[in-house]
């Protein structure tokens, strides 16, 4: 069987498909990131409703460590949908993409929301806490309605 001469075209052409594999492989990326970031998110919302509507002992240290981790999440919403993450496992709409300025205006009430909870958590005031904690996940609740997938 005779050889084969490799050309700089089959080369090119190699190149190309590890540089897509590695871009696909890097959207993943960027997709897992935020599927973790939005799981974080949500278990903090979930712990944190918890020691605020009494399901168990109320302890200012933990109410503020949740309410932080949450606060500072929220923060991150904005940057977790880089243009080209919108394909691959993800359960982000195309209208992120196609309306970004809705997007991001979702995207920074929630932000908003964060830093107000923060803010309430230190002033020791239940009532304004769980207050500051719906209208962040009235927020978040807004934003998934128009840019998940109900299957995500």
């Amino acid at each position: 069987m005779p050889a084969q001469r490799i050309t700089g075209g089959m080369v090119a052409a190699a190149g190309a498909i590890a540089l897509a594999a590695s871009a696909m492989a890097d959207v993943q990326s960027v997709i897992d990131y935020r599927k973790d970031v939005m799981l974080s998110m949500a278990a903090h919302l979930s712990a944190l409703t918890g020691l605020l509507a009494g399901e168990m002992d109320f302890d200012q240290g933990h109410v503020e460590a949740q309410a932080t981790s949450l606060g500072v999440n929220a923060q991150l919403v904005s940057a977790l949908f880089p243009p080209g993450s919108d394909s691959g496992e993800t359960a982000a709409l195309p209208a992120i993409w196609q309306r970004p300025e809705q997007f991001l205006a979702r995207a920074e009430a929630a932000e908003r929301e964060g830093r107000n909870l923060v803010a309430a958590v230190e002033t020791g005031d239940r009532e304004f806490m769980v207050q500051s904690l719906k209208r962040l996940a009235d927020a978040c609740r807004s934003c998934h309605r128009a840019f998940r997938s109900e299957d995500g």
